[in-house]
């Protein structure tokens, strides 16, 4: 008899669980999804999930197109505040700084609680640098990271995240903005 009670629990729980993920598959009541780790893809995004807010398309070195969400920094207390004091940012996830003009000038990671890559593109779109995985400041010193080229805009992703994606200098990409 008692094997038939914890039979029975069993089924119960997995009926549970089937019906959780039916319901939460149709209706998208938590943020759960099942995903693998390979690079996500725009093609991947459902066809009837509308765009939220900004992001850009980068197409990486096999043609295929990477979505990040950015935040926008195009102000100048924006940018200089960036990611700064920030806990999380997810896997395509970042911010995309938008600068006056074309030029080289300085990035740092103050008050940054984890890696970063920067990508650098010019007014064309064009990929023109990538600095890797750079990590956060030390305390009391902060150095100043630079472009090998100029550029007008700049995104910054989690660190480790151009080379999962296969992003190289020479990528191009498209900035959609939402307003």
């Amino acid at each position: 008899m008692r094997m038939n009670n914890q039979l029975k629990l069993l089924i119960y729980i997995c009926a549970v669980g089937i019906i959780f993920y039916l319901v939460q598959s149709k209706l998208d009541i938590f943020d759960i999804s099942f995903e693998s780790n390979s690079p996500r893809q725009s093609t991947e995004v459902e066809e009837n999930q509308e765009s939220i807010g900004d992001y850009v398309e980068i197409y990486n070195k096999d043609g295929d197109v990477i979505r990040v969400n950015v935040d926008i920094a195009d102000e100048e207390y924006e940018r200089n505040t960036g990611l700064s004091g920030r806990k999380y940012l997810g896997d395509y996830d970042g911010m995309l700084f938008i600068m006056e003009q074309q030029k080289i000038s300085a990035f740092w990671m103050k008050d940054m609680y984890f890696n970063l890559d920067i990508i650098f593109i010019d007014t064309d779109g064009f990929i023109v640098d990538i600095i890797e995985n750079i990590e956060p400041c030390e305390a009391d010193f902060c150095p100043n990271i630079y472009s090998s080229a100029s550029f007008k805009y700049v995104i910054e992703v989690k660190g480790g995240f151009a080379n999962m994606n296969g992003i190289i200098v020479g990528n191009s990409i498209v900035i959609n903005r939402s307003n």
